[in-house]
Order: structure tokens, then sequence, then C-alpha cells
């Protein structure tokens, strides 16, 4: 497999384990956890877990001094705690598709950080490919034909800042690449993430919420959104981004608002228009078509 096919491939899996990601943060809401409790065991068990994995495959990547502590800490205080947390408060202020769209301006944050970060150019065919991808993303998320939308300032003010943290999360390892591993940012950022998060976590309500989450439900929610949406999931991303631009890393996660969209449909139920499909062929066909053209 070549670089540029792994750098994709690792891209998709991104989109896909995001895009699932809905399931278990339901099934916890139905038990009464917060979006602050659940952004708290993302990190949480993401850093953890992978902590424990690079103890057995790659203990070097543990030992940091303290300017690497502190880099990786600020790295996930910004890119994860503060991204997790606007999201949360976007989706509470404004509709899940104006909040949705917001957050997939990611790639435009990537485009123009980038641009300053590491010299890479606009490129025409890019740009065309994000905004082919916006639109896609405002089908998909309903906001034309959905009835009056009301709009909220500090909600939409949170949902761009969710856009930056989202394009900061694959930009920033890359940035800081040449001098420190990935893996050592990834696991102190995932457990620095964790340390913000949990001066706003009440545990007591947190022990009460466990307890009353059948063990089997609670294990496997814990495991989908610890392990394989936000482990798996960001370990993708940023490992992407050693493969391909940071730009084709951020439009290929534009996939997870189809995978989304279509939990939502096979799994809960929930309406799909014409439109919406017609964004997710959008999305699709932008997002994947920038490859093909480019091979």
């Amino acid at each position: 497999m070549s670089n540029r096919a792994k750098g994709i491939s690792l891209a998709v899996i991104t989109a896909v384990m995001w895009g699932i990601m809905g399931i278990f943060v339901r099934s916890l809401s139905q038990y009464q956890f917060t979006n602050l409790e659940i952004s708290f065991f993302r990190c949480a068990l993401a850093g953890g877990a992978y902590f424990l994995f690079l103890l057995f495959t790659k203990p070097s990547a543990l030992k940091i001094d303290l300017k690497v502590l502190v880099i990786c800490l600020i790295y996930g205080a910004v890119a994860y705690s503060i991204s997790f947390v606007s999201y949360s408060v976007s989706v509470s202020r404004i509709p899940v598709g104006v909040a949705t769209v917001l957050m997939f301006m990611s790639p435009i944050w990537v485009a123009i950080l980038g641009r300053f970060m590491f010299g890479e150019k606009l490129e025409k065919n890019k740009m065309i490919t994000i905004f082919i991808c916006l639109i896609g993303a405002v089908l998909v998320s309903n906001l034309i034909g959905g009835g009056n939308v009301k709009l909220d300032g500090i909600g939409i003010l949170a949902g761009v800042v969710n856009g930056i943290g989202v394009a900061l999360q694959i930009l920033l390892p890359k940035y800081f690449a040449k001098d420190y591993e990935r893996d050592t940012l990834l696991v102190y950022g995932f457990l620095g993430a964790a340390v913000v998060l949990m001066f706003g976590i009440d545990f007591s309500s947190v022990a009460g919420h466990m307890s009353g989450t059948p063990v089997g439900t609670l294990i496997w929610n814990l495991f989908g959104i610890g392990i394989l949406c936000t482990m798996v999931a960001n370990v993708s991303c940023v490992k992407s981004t050693q493969y391909v631009e940071a730009t084709t890393t951020s439009i290929l996660s534009a996939l997870e608002v189809v995978v989304g969209t279509l939990v939502g449909f096979l799994i809960f139920n929930e309406h799909m228009t014409l439109l919406q499909l017609l964004g997710a062929v959008i999305i699709v066909a932008g997002a994947v078509g920038s490859e093909i053209r480019r091979k």
C-alpha cells in the first residue's frame, strides 16, 4: 500500500469512527450522563488506553521532559477540551444542523492555518472541494427546507470555536512532529484534556449515573466513545497527516457527517429527505472525487 493510500485509509477510518459516535453518546445520555461527563470519559479512557498501548509497544514515546509535558497539556486543553465543550455549548443553543455545518468549516481553517504553519498552497481544486463538501453538509444537516432556523450569537461563536478546535487537532501534532513524536503529543494531550475537564465534573453525580446504568451497557458505551471514537479515531487522524496533506485529511473527515446521518437513519429510524441524500452524495463525490482527480 502506498503512503498516500495509507493516509487516505486512516482519514476514512477517522470519519467512520467519529460518525458512529452518536450511537454511544445517545445511549449514555439516556442514563443522564452530561456532555461534559461524556467528554471527560472520552479523553480519560483514550489517554489511559493509549498510554498502556505505548507502554508495551513504544515506551520511548512516553519519556518526556517538563517542556514537552507542558506543550502536550496545552495541546490537549486547546484542541480537545475547548473543542468538546464548545460543541456542547453550540448544540445546546443553536440547531444541531447549524452546529454541524460550523464544525465542518474545519477544512477551511486547516487550509488557512496550514498556509502559515507549513507553507501549504491554497490550491484551487482543494478550495473547490471544500466548498462542495460544505454545500453537502448544509443539505445533510437539513438546513434547507427545515423550517425557521433560530440562531444565537454565543451558539454561533461556540460552533466556530469548535471548528477551529477540530482543525488544531489535525494541525498541531503535524506542526510539532519535527521535534516531538506524534504519539507523545496524542497520549499526553488526551490526559491533559481529561485533567482540564475534570475540574467541571461532579463525581458524585457521575457515580450515581454509573450505578443506574446496566454494567454491560456502561462498559460497551464507554469502550465505544473512549477507545473507538476517540483513541482510534484521533490517532488515525493524526497519523494520516504523516502521509497526506493536512487539508486532505480534513476534507476526507467530512465523510463523518454522511456516516452520522446514515447511523441516524438505519439505527435510530430518523427520517431522511431526498435533499439529505443528495447532500450525502455530494460530500462523498467531493471528498473522494478530489483524490480520483489527483490520481
